[in-house]
């Protein structure tokens, strides 16, 4: 047999006391809440632990009423029991509120700064808006701040007046600002890297005898280590009120100069994975970097994919960009047949800003080729190409939403191909991904690709790596790796042009889990007049990390074997 109390009046009171508020709106009543420390309507018990009083309710409505402009409101508080407990009514008649009137706000300043006149402009005391006191005390702050920034150091207010007259219900504002000198930097001192300072100033806007500017220093510190080439970097600044100057010295770690990475993985596409990489991050005081890798693809070592490359990267005068040189030697097992691809590739890749990059490349290689197919076994090639990337987010791998868009062309010619390999290729990607709400999202994925380029060449000369295939993990989930293209002597050879497209839905169901559901489409072909699109439909989880979703699909194709296929992919959303 359970038993249950009833709390009384006096027990309730223990607690706190609850208020009900009427004749104010919520943004009113929110304000007196906040003011009264209140939780869930009940206002906390005193310091001595005693319900708070009458007067310390009605002073404290008071002072959150007038602080939004209404100076001579009608307060009633009266007591209603209720049941077990006894609540305060509070009844409010605002009256008239006092509202902006003249504004006269005056920058005594040696020299213009627009900066400043903006700001000014723009302030929040529009003649005939009600008061706002947090508007008030804002605005003045984001006066002193903004200042602060352009290295006004010693600005001050030699006039702040708010007059408020409430029996005409009027306020008017009357300041001068005083700028005093602009800061200069004297000295910049940089201190920690091995690395060249001429190097530190690419990244760095600080210069001695510029101007002091707060958003300058802290754009460059973040610009420093966002390089990848230190670990930290402390700003410490030094004021000189008396020679009007500041002292800025940067403290800075440098990454380690060595780093041993190895892989292990698998992928429904490329079977079991590994790798080991070797990287030096500083060659010399200019950052010069190398990146010596080894990678093996399927599990079967005699029909492995083996990728074996070289690259030396070298920074160049503007920071972000960077002259990159690869070395690679690689066999691939894939449907046209085997190939073993010598590569030297010379890059150019600039970062433009965080959401824009482009990359400017050569590629040469020379390619030997076996396949049942009727190919050419022997190619030897040029091919210039430019590529550039789009991201709306600064940070892909936790974006939630947002799009991306990469844009490639390429192309070679008689002059610079053995046998004739002549063409002009583009290949369009974009993702995007709507959130709809905290849980649900909707995710759309295109790829189209076209080749101007004679078929009857392109089947025969067009390099492996330039040959469209659709089908598998990342492309038309439910069917085999690059089973979609022409074929011929029952040789997949590739298509001229690709179409591939996804939709997808998820829900976040878990912390860290969403499941998905999903329809893809696309094909590799090579005649616009006559093309057909393979479909398929599936659902699958996903296990969001911190280096991307790992996903686990199942897809089956709704065209040709129709079969249900098993997916496993790792990284970014975008």
């Amino acid at each position: 047999m359970s038993a249950f109390k009833v709390q009384s009046a006096q027990e309730h009171e223990l607690s706190g006391t609850s208020i009900t508020i009427n004749g104010v709106d919520a943004s009113l009543k929110t304000n007196i809440l906040r003011n009264l420390n209140s939780t869930d309507n009940v206002i906390p018990l005193s310091v001595l632990g005693f319900p708070q009083s009458d007067d310390y309710i009605l002073n404290k409505a008071r002072s959150a009423l007038q602080a939004l402009g209404y100076y001579q409101p009608i307060l009633a508080l009266a007591d209603e029991p209720q049941s077990d407990k006894i609540i305060k009514i509070l009844t409010i008649d605002l009256k008239s509120p006092v509202r902006w009137h003249q504004v006269d706000i005056k920058l005594n300043c040696q020299n213009e700064l627009p900066e400043l006149s903006q700001l000014v402009s723009k302030h929040p005391f529009s003649q005939g808006k009600v008061v706002n006191h947090g508007d008030y005390s804002q605005f003045k702050a984001t006066l002193q701040r903004q200042a602060q920034e352009l290295g006004l150091l010693n600005a001050s207010f030699s006039r702040s007046v708010l007059n408020v007259d409430v029996t005409q219900h009027i306020a008017n504002v009357a300041w001068t600002f005083d700028c005093g000198a602009r800061y200069i930097i004297n000295k910049v001192n940089i201190d920690g890297t091995v690395l060249s300072h001429d190097l530190v100033n690419r990244y760095s806007k600080i210069r001695p005898g510029q101007n002091y500017n707060q958003p300058d220093i802290i754009s460059s510190q973040q610009a420093l280590n966002r390089s990848g080439f230190f670990k930290s970097v402390v700003v410490e600044q030094t004021i000189d009120h008396a020679t009007e100057t500041v002292d800025i010295s940067l403290s800075i770690a440098d990454t380690e100069k060595y780093e041993l990475k190895t892989l292990l993985g698998y992928g429904t596409d490329s079977g079991g994975k590994l790798g080991v990489s070797w990287k030096n991050r500083r060659v010399n005081n200019q950052a010069h970097q190398y990146i010596a890798a080894l990678d093996l693809n399927k599990v079967k070592l005699d029909k492995a994919d083996i990728h074996a490359t070289f690259q030396y990267q070298i920074p160049l005068e503007k920071a972000s960009s960077q002259w990159i040189n690869l070395l690679s030697y690689q066999i691939k097992n894939e449907e046209i047949g085997r190939s073993e691809i010598f590569t030297l590739e010379s890059m150019l890749a600039n970062k433009i800003n965080d959401h824009w990059t482009s990359q400017w490349s050569i590629v040469m290689a020379q390619e030997q080729l076996q396949s049942d197919a009727d190919v050419s076994s022997s190619l030897e090639y040029i091919v210039p190409s430019w590529q550039l990337n789009y991201y709306s987010v600064t940070d892909p791998f936790s974006a939630t939403q947002g799009w991306r868009w990469q844009s490639i062309f390429r192309f070679s010619g008689e002059q610079i191909s053995d046998p004739n390999i002549t063409f002009l290729q583009t290949d369009q990607r974009i993702k995007r991904i709507w959130s709809i709400n905290e849980d649900w999202r909707v995710l759309l994925r295109a790829r189209i690709g076209t080749t101007l380029m004679d078929t009857e060449d392109f089947n025969r000369s067009m390099p492996s790596n330039y040959r469209f295939f659709a089908g598998g993990d990342v492309s038309v989930r439910g069917y085999k790796h690059q089973s979609l293209s022409p074929v011929a002597d029952s040789v997949l050879l590739g298509g001229k042009h690709l179409i591939a497209s996804s939709i997808e839905l998820d829900y976040l169901f878990k912390e860290d889990f969403r499941w998905a559901v999903f329809t893809d489409q696309g094909n590799a072909f090579n005649d616009w007049q006559d093309w057909k699109l393979h479909k398929s439909v599936g659902t699958g989880l996903r296990w969001v990390t911190p280096v991307g979703a790992i996903r686990f699909d199942v897809a089956k194709a709704l065209d040709g074997n129709k079969d249900w296929r098993v997916h496993v992919t790792i990284g970014p959303d975008l």
